[in-house]
């Protein structure tokens, strides 16, 4: 667990040396490392734990049970929520879903492990796309509201887990750990295991494990207005549309920020998320390119 302890231990040595910009440039990619390391961390422990969880299992039975054409070259499998489908990154077209709040499409995409998937929406070429870059792989969204947010509500985007993960008491103060140091530099991480189903009352509500990030954390966004056509996902002028991060650290968050006091039903919100994409590899599921890490 080199990440959490050089991100604690080393904190102050990094306020002292570094501008503004690039102490939350480099705090930025520490955070979402440490996410990526705890969904990795759940993930690995539930794939372990008991499995007398005492949550319904219909929902995995279904999911064994669909007739998917699972593609043969190596690829990342997603699924959304509510479910409808099993989803794979670099698709010929976005995928959709819809819930209560709002609906949209997205596109999750990597350099292709295969001529099959080298293809995407509106004729996107993946493997020009990321010749040159540095980054090895992106997520686009696109949303609508169905009803106005209220401007008081904390939103996040981040990973959800179905089942309860029990963690060792190690675990867990290693945990809290982790997240208070990065909450104290930047805010915003939210991380929980899940409510434990042994004490919970009957009928009550339970909490799924998360670990999830505020909208500063997307790279890019656009507002497009109702009566406008939103961009394609899949357009070769993507990269130079609406608000960047890079290199404008502090003008963003204000972006953001205004963003979300006016969220509204009608218009259509881009998002794009590639920030630290260089460092994580999504189809060997590791980090990369961080010798204090790797």
């Amino acid at each position: 667990w080199s990440v959490p302890s050089f991100l604690v231990n080393n904190m102050g040595l990094l306020v002292g040396r570094m501008m503004p910009d690039s102490f939350e440039s480099v705090l930025f990619v520490m955070v979402i490392i440490v996410v990526w390391e705890l969904i990795k961390w759940a993930l690995s422990a539930g794939a372990t734990q008991n499995k007398d969880t005492g949550l319904p299992t219909e929902d995995v039975v279904a999911a064994e049970t669909l007739q998917v054409d699972v593609p043969p070259e190596p690829h990342m499998e997603l699924v959304v929520d509510p479910p409808t489908s099993l989803h794979f990154s670099n698709p010929r077209e976005p995928y959709t879903w819809e819930n209560e709040f709002c609906h949209g499409r997205y596109i999750a995409f990597h350099p292709p492990t295969s001529e099959a998937n080298s293809r995407g929406p509106n004729g996107m070429d993946y493997r020009d796309y990321f010749s040159g870059k540095s980054r090895i792989w992106e997520l686009r969204m696109q949303l609508q509201f169905k009803t106005k947010p209220d401007p008081d509500w904390d939103m996040f985007f981040g990973v959800e887990l179905e089942d309860f993960v029990p963690l060792s008491m190690a675990t867990k103060q290693a945990q809290k750990l982790i997240i208070a140091g990065v909450n104290q530099a930047v805010g915003g991480l939210y991380q929980s295991p899940g409510t434990d189903p042994h004490k919970v009352a009957a009928g009550e509500d339970r909490e799924r494990p998360c670990c999830v990030l505020p909208l500063w954390a997307f790279d890019q966004f656009m507002e497009t207005a109702e009566d406008e056509q939103p961009p394609n996902l899949g357009d070769p002028d993507f990269p130079s549309l609406g608000k960047k991060r890079y290199r404008r650290i502090a003008e963003y968050s204000k972006e953001i920020r205004a963003l979300q006091s006016s969220l509204e039903v009608g218009p259509t919100y881009t998002f794009a998320f590639w920030g630290t994409a260089r460092f994580l590899d999504v189809i060997n599921w590791t980090v990369i390119g961080i010798p204090a890490v790797t």
